[in-house]
């Protein structure tokens, strides 16, 4: 079976797509979210859009919940689809830093850090802390270290694919 290629625009449209779905579910809430519903969102979320991906089982929110493994690897593609679909709003260290604020600052600074984003910037935030909440309350995975493994992946995907269309540059000329 022929690999297929997933170029960063399609990761970001990915991206883009399940921060929608995260927004509309929290929307129909009719309240402010707790910690609790951020996770069953963030999951929803997840499997809504990584649920039709060859996979060797189909990923579900309660996959999710009981697999670790397959958790932090949805996680993480949603991660960098994220970072794909926010490129050009805010980089990923900013939004990184934004989601951790709240463990590690004052609220009053907190509120600060979160003032430095676009609008367009903090939903992505708000999406990447609910990812957070739902890794680390379902699996006991650390939040900044998932936050930091999927900027990485983010960076990786994002050098391929200028490697690539240089080298085909070159080979064209």
């Amino acid at each position: 079976m022929e690999a297929t290629v997933t170029t960063n625009d399609e990761r970001a449209r990915e991206g883009q797509a399940a921060l929608e779905h995260y927004e509309r579910e929290r929307a129909a809430l009719g309240r402010t979210p707790d910690k609790q519903d951020e996770t069953e969102l963030a999951l929803a979320a997840a499997a809504a859009h990584f649920g039709d991906q060859q996979r060797d089982i189909p990923i579900t929110v309660e996959v999710l919940r009981a697999d670790r493994e397959e958790a932090v690897t949805v996680f993480l593609d949603l991660i960098s689809n994220l970072f794909h679909a926010a490129d050009g709003a805010a980089p990923p260290r900013m939004l990184i830093d934004t989601v951790l604020a709240e463990e590690t600052m004052l609220p009053a600074d907190v509120t600060a850090t979160w003032s430095r984003l676009s609008p367009e910037a903090r939903r992505y935030a708000a999406f990447l802390a609910a990812v957070g909440q739902a890794a680390a309350s379902c699996h006991d995975v650390y939040a900044q270290d998932l936050l930091e493994e999927g900027r990485a992946v983010f960076e990786d995907e994002a050098e391929e694919e200028r490697y690539n269309r240089l080298t085909s540059r070159r080979e064209a000329a």
